[in-house]
């Protein structure tokens, strides 16, 4: 049996993540869909808005969530919060700055997680700026929370390659 620590499992989780991120993207360009604002008939969210909410989710938890300040893109980030203001419509954003804003706050993430503490990760998320969902939740468990959320829109990028490839 192997035995991991929370810092091997997160970064397995990290590297997984990008893959299928990756993984779901190529495959998507692969078939013709290049259209950002491509969005299946079932109302699911816009193709970019996905990968520019993915992006966010790093920014909100790292930035707003753990070290409660503000977002490290607040253009973007405001762009692809995904809260009752956001109907999931791609916003303008080029691929490229989407990619660019994703890259920079998943390596800013994984730089704050490789230097965190035992206690660091084991504080419990308190206090009038913390949403009602994480109020006495651990660090670490609000960074599993935001792994199941990438992964959650990851299924949504594979979703929409379906409707793209379905025949018409």
């Amino acid at each position: 049996m192997i035995a991991m620590n929370a810092k091997e499992l997160v970064r397995s989780l990290a590297a997984s993540t990008r893959e299928w991120r990756e993984r779901a993207l190529q495959n998507l360009m692969d078939n013709g869909c290049k259209d950002l604002s491509y969005r299946p008939e079932t109302g699911m969210s816009a193709f970019g808005w996905l990968l520019g909410h993915q992006a966010a989710a790093f920014d909100y938890t790292l930035n707003m969530l753990i070290k409660e300040g503000e977002p490290r893109k607040p253009d973007l980030f405001y762009s692809y919060r995904g809260d009752s203001s956001d109907d999931g419509n791609w916003k303008g954003t080029s691929l490229k700055e989407i990619n660019n804003y994703y890259d920079l706050v998943e390596s800013e993430f994984l730089k704050y997680f490789e230097q965190s503490s035992d206690e660091e990760l084991g504080r419990v998320l308190e206090g009038a700026n913390t949403p009602d969902y994480y109020q006495g939740k651990r660090v670490i468990d609000a960074i599993t929370d935001m792994f199941a959320h990438l992964n959650h829109h990851n299924g949504q990028l594979s979703a929409i390659k379906g409707d793209w490839c379905k025949p018409k």
